[in-house]
């Protein structure tokens, strides 16, 4: 499978950027034409192009700020996209549309994230080194180190004078202030991303417009390399200079090597090697719906960094959970945006229970078996060798997430969910029965 993404102006459709994924030539121009004129011809009438399924094509179009595998994470990958060129030169740049060669430019440094994010779709490239990515998820890291690494962190915030921080071990979230857990899932996916594209040089220090939180006005993120595979980044103003930062973060993170090594020894399992899991078990996929997190392992079993069959088999993981589990287990009222704004606004109809939210998924074949049970805001995806008993499946995955969601990391943004629902229940047990 080959993917195509084309960028270009709502009005005038004058292409801004192309890109493609996968074993295949690239798209003729007379062909990006056509499927831009179709889009063009629709909207005067009114006429919204949404997507089109053929034999062997599946295209999606979508339009943001009039800016002139499935379709659903198609469309999600747009988004992600979209939203990748507001992190780089903001949305006024491209509403506004000034100068659409400087546009070009400015947006090369945007490709290789861009790049990234293409590589979240099943594209069959076996050169693909990124197959743990999910469209419209943060990757995490589950180790013994996280609280000692926050702890450091957070000496390290205090100096810089801004709140938003995190730990980055090989492009997966470590540790993080609670003001960086607060933004957007979109964002702390594309800032991981941007932060470890193109390591040319051991620092980065530069403006970026946050898509939900400050798409208008830009923050300073700056990129610090600790150790190999480790990077500290942070969202802060015009003070400190980066040669300061740099020089703090080596202070502060001098005596921390050794927890940093640990950490990143904890790659490609991703959980801590103190964790007892079943034999049968081949990779696994840990998904919080609200937070939008995620932590996935690849080869459970084996604490090498090589594995001959790691990568097919995140490529069936990750299959299975874009086709039964998305859609299926994880529906639109698990959205961070209704979770993090709505909740204390539309009391009643927050305590109303969800309808037709699933449980549990499987899948069956020859040489595999995918089994995926959801408890509370977390949906464990595991996939089994084909000897299990389907009729095991549910113990050994309720087992295995039961004992996965005990780990701080994961569950915190959980409990604070929680609580709001807690106080919102009894805020509704006074208004109808009084103090």
């Amino acid at each position: 499978m080959s993917v195509y993404i084309t960028c270009g102006t709502s009005g005038g459709g004058l292409p801004i950027f192309s890109r493609k994924k996968g074993n295949a030539e690239t798209l003729p121009f007379s062909v990006i034409g056509s499927l831009n004129g179709i889009h063009m011809f629709g909207k005067p009438f009114g006429i919204e192009i949404l997507d089109t399924l053929t034999d062997d094509y599946a295209v999606s179009w979508k339009e943001f700020e009039d800016s002139g595998c499935s379709i659903d994470v198609l469309n999600r990958v747009l988004v992600d996209i979209f939203n990748t060129t507001v992190l780089i030169v903001g949305i006024k740049e491209l509403k506004l549309q000034r100068n659409i060669e400087r546009l070009k430019r400015e947006l090369r440094i945007a490709f290789p994230v861009i790049d990234r994010i293409m590589d979240s779709l099943d594209c069959g490239d076996a050169s693909n080194k990124h197959t743990s990515d999910i469209v419209g998820f943060a990757e995490t890291i589950l180790c013994t180190e996280n609280h000692l690494i926050q702890i450091v962190l957070d000496s390290f915030t205090e100096y810089v004078d801004s709140m938003f921080s995190c730990i980055l071990v090989e492009g997966k979230i470590a540790a993080a202030t609670e003001s960086w857990w607060s933004l957007h899932p979109d964002e702390l996916r594309l800032l991981s991303l941007l932060a470890v594209s193109e390591n040319i040089t051991d620092s980065k220090d530069i403006p970026v417009f946050l898509p939900h939180k400050s798409p208008t006005v830009a923050f300073r993120f700056v990129v610090c390399t600790l150790i190999p595979e480790v990077q500290l980044c942070c969202l802060c103003g015009p003070t400190p200079p980066l040669n300061e930062i740099e020089l703090s973060a080596t202070q502060i993170f001098r005596n921390s090597a050794d927890i940093l090594n640990a950490a990143a020894q904890c790659i490609p399992r991703n959980f801590p090697a103190s964790y007892i899991i079943d034999s049968s078990i081949l990779g696994q996929l840990l998904v919080n719906c609200v937070s939008k997190k995620y932590m996935i392992s690849k080869s459970p079993q084996q604490l090498t960094k090589k594995s001959a069959t790691s990568s097919h088999r995140l490529d069936i993981l990750r299959t299975f959970f874009y086709r039964a589990v998305l859609n299926n287990l994880i529906l639109s009222e698990d959205s961070y945006d209704k979770q993090n704004n709505s909740i204390l606004s539309n009391e009643c109809d927050n305590l109303e229970v969800v309808e037709n939210a699933g449980i549990e998924t499987y899948w069956c074949s020859e040489y595999h078996k995918c089994h995926a049970l959801r408890i509370g805001d977390n949906v464990l995806s595991i996939l089994y060798n084909s000897t299990v008993p389907t009729n095991a499946l549910r113990a050994i995955t309720e087992k295995t997430l039961r004992q996965l969601i005990s780990d701080k990391q994961f569950r915190k943004k959980s409990i604070i969910l929680v609580n709001k629902k807690i106080k919102l229940i009894f805020s509704y047990w006074k208004r109808l029965y009084g103090s």
